[in-house]
């Protein structure tokens, strides 16, 4: 039935696709007829642009119908038209304009046909005085949230009459009513775990039949999808984060949409997203891109092949595409005032148009975070899409983080499969791969893979090491909403990004207070507060990373700073161990003892330490 139901969204996107050629040699066609009649302008975007910006112009995209027939002019001293541009399609026109001298206000944009005028009033606004832009470093927590599965703040929002799936709490691969004011209803509950910055995964548009929930068909790059909220809804989260310190990171895809887009009813030209002649998906594989003896066909089918029969993929040849998908995320940067961008499916997308994109970002944000997904297989794939690669190919790329799947990887080798604490350690001695590999997001589940507690087969033990080092060691970590309280479920991604226990009115318990976890949640639970909450003010934490090879499965490591020392012991293996100390003199330099932040205790180490088995320590050297 699940085969049956993908080739059917399979041959209604081709058919959509083949839909929009007809539409649009219709509409050039028809365009005799429109020349009697005023233009019709039915959508603008963005639909207003912020004065002052360093980047001087902004492209605005006009859909309307048969707008190519007409006249474009803007009656206004600073304000100046570079270019009025039509592509295959007559019901579009792209208008660039010169705003570097522009003020704040209100410029008519004139369009005619014959006698017939139409004009829009096209607003430029004053900068928002709460955009931080302010970005992320090692001192920062992310909490990656899925909203439609974490708190449903307005049940009034669950369904919308203009979008296709309704609410459905039963259905796993359904709405579940999670929305934007229930993220901001627990800022709170998430600062005080610890967390510094809130990622939701993307809460825009996706008017689909099926599986819209998880956010990464968009078919509205300016629209919240109603069902999360609205644009403002989003904004004041934004800025109720900020009141609290925190900081906020959106999801972005520029690889693909969702096939209920406006754009797939009429493209603006064919080759607007990649066409073939039957459906043909991506190969998933990453690495040929950088691979130098990878065929030309495996990069295409990589690179051109969709995603999925419900998600077009763009095509960022097309320079107008390029430049609508770059001025939507500065769109949002302005508007919402958020710090960094998480890009889906980084690898997938045309790589020159995303390091001119990061560049274009940065140029107007210095410090901006920006992190691409990478789902690669090794550090040295990894790297590729890294700043400060000596890539023989003579690429580089502007990005500054990667998502660390080596690092993922090492943790599930070591703690789902049991092999040696030395893989962890091997992967971190690949770091001259990277130019600053402190900027890599590190992680341990997240909504694409199993829960790292289901994973390690619910070993309590197990999931406290492994915490332990994903919150000390270098790079930025993020935790998957839920982790805090041991969810544990894998397999189908309806299942894993299961709904937050006490989210819901009527939920059996609510697991976002003490007196709704069980014992080992509330035990967990305290054990990464704890050192989610020390994070916040140690300086070590931002510094650098020296680490030793393990013995008999104990890992010891240095994060240190000229001001700041903190040594982090870990012991995997099943038995005490009692080892001597001189070996990591360079860390201790004579200190005999030091307070373990997990346990206020003194840990004495006079040329011997002790751990007990399955045990860590974090032991701030003063």
């Amino acid at each position: 039935m699940k085969s049956f139901r993908n080739y059917v969204i399979t041959l209604m996107t081709v058919l959509l696709a083949s839909f929009s050629v007809l539409a649009s040699d219709a509409t050039t066609t028809n365009s005799a007829n429109n020349k009697s009649k005023a233009p019709v302008i039915n959508q603008v975007e963005p639909a207003f642009w912020w004065a002052g910006m360093k980047t001087p112009s902004v492209m605005l995209m006009v859909h309307g119908v048969d707008l190519a027939s007409t006249e474009v002019t803007i009656d206004a001293k600073d304000i100046k038209i570079n270019e009025v541009k039509s592509l295959d399609n007559a019901n579009y026109v792209f208008i660039d304009l010169d705003i570097s001298k522009a003020k704040a206000g209100t410029y008519p944009i004139t369009f005619t046909r014959g006698k017939k005028k139409t004009v829009i009033n096209y607003e430029l606004k004053e900068r928002n005085k709460e955009t931080k832009a302010q970005g992320l470093d090692q001192s920062d927590v992310m909490y990656l949230i899925m909203p439609d599965r974490f708190v449903n703040g307005n049940p009034d929002n669950d369904s919308s009459d203009k979008l296709v799936q309704k609410a459905d709490r039963s259905d796993r691969g359904g709405r579940h009513g999670g929305d934007i004011a229930g993220v901001t209803s627990k800022l709170d509950y998430i600062n005080d775990l610890g967390a510094t910055t809130v990622w939701l995964t993307p809460f825009l548009e996706n008017n689909q039949p099926g599986w819209s929930y998880h956010g990464y068909a968009i078919t509205d790059f300016y629209q919240a999808d109603a069902r999360h909220g609205d644009n403002a809804e989003y904004k004041n989260m934004v800025s109720e984060a900020h009141k609290r310190d925190m900081k906020v990171v959106m999801d972005l895809v520029f690889n693909h949409i969702g096939n209920g887009h406006l754009w797939m009813k009429d493209l603006p030209s064919q080759d607007w997203i990649h066409q073939w002649k039957e459906f043909t998906k991506t190969n998933y594989k990453g690495e040929t891109i950088s691979d130098p003896n990878a065929s030309e066909y495996d990069r295409k089918i990589m690179q051109e092949g969709w995603f999925d029969g419900h998600m077009p993929d763009l095509n960022q040849d097309n320079p107008y595409l390029a430049k609508y998908l770059m001025q939507a995320s500065l769109w949002w940067i302005e508007y919402a005032g958020i710090d960094g961008i998480r890009m889906d499916t980084y690898p997938y997308n045309k790589k020159e148009m995303m390091s001119e994109w990061v560049s274009y970002v940065l140029n107007e944000y210095p410090d901006f975070y920006i992190v691409g997904e990478t789902w690669l297989p090794g550090a040295t794939w990894e790297s590729y899409w890294k700043t400060g690669g000596k890539n023989r190919d003579g690429f580089n790329t502007t990005l500054k983080s990667i998502s660390d799947f080596p690092v993922w990887d090492a943790l599930n080798k070591t703690w789902r499969d049991h092999w040696s604490i030395t893989e962890v350690y091997k992967t971190l001695t690949e770091d001259f791969l990277y130019d600053d590999a402190g900027q890599n997001k590190i992680f341990m589940d997240n909504h694409d893979v199993d829960r790292a507690f289901g994973s390690f087969k619910k070993d309590l033990p197990n999931m406290k090491l492994a915490t332990t080092f994903l919150l000390t060691t270098r790079g930025i970590p993020q935790i998957f909403y839920g982790t805090e309280i041991l969810m544990a479920k894998g397999g189908d991604h309806g299942d894993l990004r299961e709904d937050f226990p006490g989210g819901w009115a009527g939920d059996e318990r609510d697991a976002f207070t003490k007196e709704g976890r069980t014992d080992d949640e509330n035990e967990y639970f305290d054990y990464i507060r704890t050192i989610l909450q020390w994070r916040k003010n140690s300086e070590a934490i931002t510094g650098k990373l020296k680490h030793w090879v393990p013995f008999n499965e104990v890992y010891a490591y240095q994060r240190y700073t000229d001001n700041s020392s903190v040594f982090v012991v870990i012991n995997n293996n099943l038995d005490e161990q009692t080892f001597d100390t001189a070996r990591f003199e360079e860390a201790l330099k004579g200190k005999t003892s030091g307070k373990d932040i997990l346990t206020g205790k003194t840990i004495s180490f006079d040329g011997k330490m002790t751990i007990p088995a399955k045990t860590a320590y974090i032991i701030e050297l003063k």
